[in-house]
């Protein structure tokens, strides 16, 4: 019986879910209202009321969520470790773990990193990729160069975070892992090595 009402739950849940998703692709996250989704969910208030206070609410877990779960794989992101993997032309599993999670929130996040979306939340998902690098890169970056550390870091979670949206609004069409090894590849050798705009060094 217990599994059961789960089951029920998690459907009624994601029923709540696609009818968000399909109206923030019509207006904005303040217009909608818990009649608007419980109408397009086909449920009634009161089971709306069941799961979540209002529409901010339910926003909120949302980003909670996924912020939870992308801090759990992002702080094994350990770039000495990813540099080893495209030396020998293989995608970084952290990475890919990384992709998949964020495929598995991809409508949201679409939206959420939109025109449409919520500044505050994007920022909050720079800053806990920004807070990893900063970890990793004051370990190996040496004292004296020619790009302060803070610009490095900004430069690298900046671009990271446009490769990201770039993949969400083209519809994800690259896989998870060949999205891993890009992105690796383009923090190892840079924009125009990767493009193939200059070759590796050492290389005819």
């Amino acid at each position: 019986m217990e599994d059961k009402l789960d089951r029920r739950k998690a459907r009624t849940r994601q029923l709540l879910y696609d009818a968000l998703m399909a109206l923030l692709q019509e207006k904005s996250a303040e217009s909608i209202t818990v009649t608007d989704v419980a109408d397009r969910a086909d449920v009634n208030r009161g089971t709306f009321y069941l799961h979540y206070r209002d529409v901010r609410d339910m926003l909120q877990q949302l980003k909670d969520e996924v912020l939870t779960r992308m801090r759990v794989i992002i702080e094994q992101l350990d770039i000495s470790v990813a540099m080893l993997y495209i030396d020998r032309d293989e995608p970084y599993p952290i990475g890919v773990s990384i992709f998949e999670e964020i495929a598995r929130h991809g409508e949201f996040l679409r939206i959420m990193l939109g025109e449409k979306g919520d500044l505050s939340f994007a920022r909050q998902l720079r800053e806990l990729f920004a807070t990893r690098v900063h970890a990793k890169l004051s370990t190996l970056s040496p004292n004296e160069s020619a790009v302060p550390l803070d610009y490095l870091i900004s430069y690298v979670a900046s671009a990271n975070f446009g490769i990201v949206t770039h993949w969400l609004d083209t519809g994800r069409q690259l896989t998870p892992a060949q999205m891993a090894k890009m992105m690796v590849s383009l923090m190892n050798y840079g924009p125009l090595i990767s493009g193939g705009i200059r070759k590796k060094p050492g290389r005819e």
